[in-house]
């Protein structure tokens, strides 16, 4: 919400692929992607106003102008996924607010809730958080975890009953793919594959061949496993 969806345009590329299945997110990112946060309408609404946002965004339909105010106009597509992100070693109160909201969303819509942790940080914490809430374990995904390559903490949020999210392939400038590929075989060995997923967290025009980069989506260097 509010860092730029173009419902329409997602709509055009869904119906130009075939056989393409497309699943838009709702909820919020870390603090630090939002220019200015202490006007934010966040710091405005409470937990359940923002909540009953993120609601409608999955039972009527995500809102052409993304929640930049003051109208709200409804489109046909509704999200699939909420959406949390929190800092680098810690959980603004800005934060912890989306997070208490999507909570609730999640609870009252059954949506799944993805996350976004900061150099593979508070991972533990955010699946702590959101089960106190009231999530259920098997609902929330903790993402781009594998930036810590720590097997014993990352299997310490597993035992929480969460899935974690290992992408970021060929993005060495956080770690290379030798470490996701160590990460993986240690979870199969100790019983966790049934609850590791699988991405490329590739969303940049940057990341794509089109334009120009080496790599793109089709890239999954697993062949090692």
């Amino acid at each position: 919400i509010n860092c730029g969806r173009d419902i329409e345009k997602l709509a055009e590329v869904a119906r130009s692929v075939e056989n393409l299945q497309i699943i838009r997110a709702t909820g919020f990112h870390r603090e630090h992607v939002y220019l200015e946060t202490q006007s934010h309408w966040i710091n405005r609404y409470s937990v359940d106003q923002i909540a009953d946002l993120v609601i409608a965004d999955i039972r009527e339909g995500i809102d052409r102008n993304d929640y930049t105010g003051p109208l709200v106009d409804r489109s046909p597509y509704k999200a699939g996924v909420i959406k949390i992100g929190t800092a680098y070693g810690e959980i603004t109160p800005f934060e912890h607010k989306c997070m208490e909201a999507a909570a609730k969303a999640a609870i009252e819509t059954g949506a799944p809730i993805n996350t976004h942790t900061t150099y593979g940080t508070c991972g533990l914490e955010q699946a702590q958080t959101l089960i106190g809430l009231g999530v259920p374990a098997d609902q929330i995904a903790i993402g781009h975890i594998q930036r810590n390559a720590d097997v014993y903490y990352l299997e310490e949020i597993l035992d929480l009953g969460v899935y974690l999210e290992i992408d970021g392939t060929n993005r060495i400038k956080y770690q290379p793919d030798s470490n996701r590929m160590m990460e993986l075989k240690a979870f199969k060995k100790d019983g966790y594959e049934d609850r590791i997923l699988l991405g490329t967290d590739s969303g940049k025009r940057s990341y794509q061949k089109v334009y120009g980069s080496v790599s793109g989506v089709d890239y999954l260097s697993l062949k090692h496993i």
